[in-house]
């Protein structure tokens, strides 16, 4: 299956939700075309849990019974220095233009730099929930 279609099938699994479909599809080349499927796989889990993370945090900063709050940002904070690490990993294949790119649209320590990275996440959570239904389908 080739990457673009690979993202159509994922954006219409999410209902169209999907923000950064170009910038995915980059991601699954690299990841396909270099053999670092693993890579990926371990992305789009880290995006998952950063982006389970982030529901705590919105729901503890509510909930006073919710004691490690500290601990969560920290772990937050973390993951997302991880996922980075993890992208720059992927998009090290790729030519200069991508890496440039990508540094510029989602490493940059800015409020617009720190959202579209969050987009990206996001992308990649569906991309996580996406693989997984189609394990789920093959072993049923």
């Amino acid at each position: 299956m080739n990457t673009a279609n690979l993202v159509e099938e994922i954006n219409v699994f999410s209902e169209q939700k999907l923000k950064r479909k170009n910038d995915l599809k980059i991601l699954l080349e690299m990841s396909f075309k270099n053999e670092k499927s693993v890579l990926l796989e371990n992305l789009s889990f880290t995006a998952k849990y950063i982006r389970g993370l982030e529901r705590v945090l919105k729901k503890g900063s509510m909930n006073p019974e919710i004691s490690n709050i500290e601990q969560i940002k920290q772990d937050y904070t973390n993951n997302i220095k991880k996922s980075i690490d993890q992208i720059k990993e992927l998009i090290s294949f790729a030519d200069t233009e991508v890496n440039s790119y990508f540094e510029e649209k989602y490493f940059k320590l800015t409020q617009e730099g720190f959202q579209s990275l969050s987009e990206l996440l996001e992308d990649l959570e569906w991309t996580k929930m996406y693989f997984n239904r189609q394990k789920r389908r093959t072993t049923n």
